[in-house]
């Protein structure tokens, strides 16, 4: 087959490196920031009272203390579009159905497995 802007053949590709490939694999398995975001408040809520009933308060905090796990490191525009895509995660049933931190956990872990 020819290359009708060039006027020849196209040339091989390169030889694949083994090494960059697995390294690609590995970056490609790892949940998003969103995703990661998402986990680290499941796990803050999940992991004090349980039981207890959700607030306001509550959810900055757990949501404060993942943004600074997960998301300090990066440049504020990509922390930024993380904290936006988890917030489009979390589906309107959640607000009414959830009531307990560990309930909130269990939809946040739901919600980090679609982003």
């Amino acid at each position: 087959m020819q290359d009708r802007n060039r006027g020849h053949h196209p040339t091989p590709h390169p030889p694949r490196d083994a090494e960059a490939d697995a390294i690609l694999r590995q970056i490609l398995a790892m949940p998003s920031l969103a995703a990661q975001l998402l986990t680290a408040a499941a796990e803050n809520l999940a992991a004090d009272n349980p039981t207890g009933e959700l607030t306001v308060l509550g959810w900055g905090l757990a949501l404060a203390a993942a943004d600074a796990h997960v998301l300090s490191r990066y440049t504020s525009p990509i922390a930024q579009s993380a904290g936006r895509r988890a917030m489009r995660a979390l589906s309107a049933d959640m607000w009414d159905t959830a009531r307990t931190r560990g309930e909130w956990a269990i939809c946040l872990h739901a919600a980090a497995r679609s982003v």
